[in-house]
Parts: C-alpha cells; structure tokens; sequence
C-alpha cells in the first residue's frame, strides 16, 4: 500500500516500509535478541533489535533502535500480492520499489536489499550485510 512516497507492506510477520531514496526499514513483531551484522568482514553481533534499516550505501544493513513503529500502518500493513512461480526455487512474494527489493524466498526466508546492502532472516537471528 502506498501512502505518499512509502509503499508499506508486511514481510511475513515484519511491518516494512520502503521510501523513495531506497531506503528499506521493517519492525519486527518480536524484536531479535541479536542480529549478525557484516562490518569490514567480520560479523558483529549487535544485541535487542526492534527494527532492521538499510538507510546508506556506505552502512550494512543495521538496527534501528528508534523507529517505534515507524514502518507499521495503524492495523498493521498488508500482505505482499502471492507471485507465480515458474520454478521452486522462484520467491514466493517479492516487491521492488525505488530500487529496494524485498521477498519471501522459496524457503520462507525474509530478505531485502537496497544500495547495495541487504539483510535476511530465516531462523531467530536476523543477518545484515
């Protein structure tokens, strides 16, 4: 659904938003006891993580501490539309917006990726990059 410039949507249980500079944030329902960031090589565990923001080219992917619901709609945001999928191993639902892509892969895992970053969740930690 888009209001204004942010087209909102919901990744599996996460509320994302994504703006028209590219930037891609999601709430998480149940904030992640810790999320891997990838920084200069190394993975970085990063502890209480209420939100995941890809907001820079220069930045992995990272949590945002205060967004406090910002990429949520009162209610909740809607579903991403089901796509075909000509193969199994196609996303399940996928969206691209402002050059930010974000999806359900084939597995069930949640991934986005804009500015040449991106993160993923499958399992309970998220993964920034």
């Amino acid at each position: 659904m888009q209001i204004g410039d942010t087209v909102y949507f919901s990744l599996g249980e996460w509320n994302c938003s994504i703006g028209t500079d590219g930037t891609v944030g999601c709430d998480l329902t149940v904030p992640a006891a810790t999320m891997n960031v990838l920084y200069a090589g190394v993975q970085v565990p990063v502890p209480n993580v209420p939100a995941i923001l890809i907001d820079s080219t220069v930045l992995p992917a990272h949590p945002q501490w205060n967004s406090n619901g910002s990429h949520t709609l009162a209610g909740g945001n809607p579903g991403l539309t089901p796509i075909a999928q000509v193969s199994g191993h196609d996303p399940r639902f996928s969206i691209t917006y402002a050059g930010a892509t974000c999806q359900i892969t084939f597995n069930g895992t949640a991934v986005c990726t804009s500015m040449g970053h991106g993160f993923s969740q499958r399992g309970p930690v998220p993964f920034g990059y």
